[in-house]
């Protein structure tokens, strides 16, 4: 919630630059702030985010043995989210962190995606495009590793043919 609240700050203060009188308002409106509605707005922002999330990771999922699932924090502290993914054992579990860092992206990404659409749809558009292009970069940290070899030799082969009487 904190980095959509810097996202919109920071466009509000550019258009407000332009020109400060003209555009104090429009500025003031853009960013997200504290008021309780921004903070419930920007809560169902973040719910609708990790829901997205889960569906288009929905097809990595071990559905043999895991699953996906995520938890918000309480009102008070939404920051305090778990996404859980179970996925195969030919993971690459080093990329467990860029996976993190990537589903904050597109998370975030999200939330601006929707913030933005009823002031600047373009800039909504923009949004959406960093949210696919990550999407893409998530989707390589699934990507699974080699399977292990087979203890069998192929040289170790063998079998018989029988006529049928």
């Amino acid at each position: 919630m904190e980095a959509v609240k810097a996202d919109t700050f920071q466009r509000a203060q550019a258009d407000k630059s332009l020109d400060a009188v003209a555009n104090a308002t429009l500025a003031y409106s853009e960013a997200a702030g504290d008021e309780t509605y921004h903070e419930r707005k920007l809560l169902r922002l973040l719910r609708s985010g990790l829901a997205k999330f889960a569906t288009m990771m929905n097809e990595f999922v071990d559905t043999e043995n895991g699953s996906l699932s995520y938890t918000i924090g309480t009102t008070a502290a939404p920051d305090d989210i778990t996404i859980t993914i179970v996925v195969s054992d030919r993971y690459n579990s080093g990329l467990a962190q860029p996976l993190s860092s990537l589903a904050e992206d597109y998370i975030v990404y999200n939330m601006d995606c929707v913030w933005w659409q009823s002031f600047k749809s373009e800039l909504s558009k923009d949004y959406m495009a960093l949210a696919n292009d990550t999407l893409s970069y998530i989707r390589l940290c699934l990507a699974k590793t080699a399977p292990t070899a087979s203890a069998s030799a192929y040289d170790q082969v063998n079998g018989s043919v029988t006529q049928n009487p």
